[in-house]
């Protein structure tokens, strides 16, 4: 059976949370990231879903994936650990929309 090539393409969904620390189902973020062969972040592409609508995880992937080939959307970074890159965008968008 062949084996399917690998991505280096990675997603992280960033969604709103309520008083409670339950996740809302409007509104939210993902964001595309692309990583070397030394597991560091190198660039990066978001897709925000608007609080009106309901958030899918499915359009925020095929959106924030399309925008990392676009010269506009996409975003170089020096070279920055997953974990860390993760983190701060994260943290960033709890600071953001909170």
């Amino acid at each position: 059976m062949p084996t399917r090539p690998q991505s280096n393409i990675k997603f992280i969904h960033c969604r709103h949370k309520d008083l409670n620390g339950g996740i809302k189902p409007h509104g939210g973020l993902t964001i595309a990231y692309t990583i070397n062969d030394k597991f560091k972040v190198v660039g990066w592409a978001a897709a925000k879903c608007n609080l009106k609508d309901m958030y899918n995880k499915h359009v925020g992937r095929m959106k924030s994936a399309g925008r990392m080939l676009s010269h506009e959307y996409y975003q170089e970074c020096p070279e920055i650990d997953e974990k860390t890159f993760i983190k701060n965008a994260q943290d960033g968008f709890q600071e953001e929309f909170a």
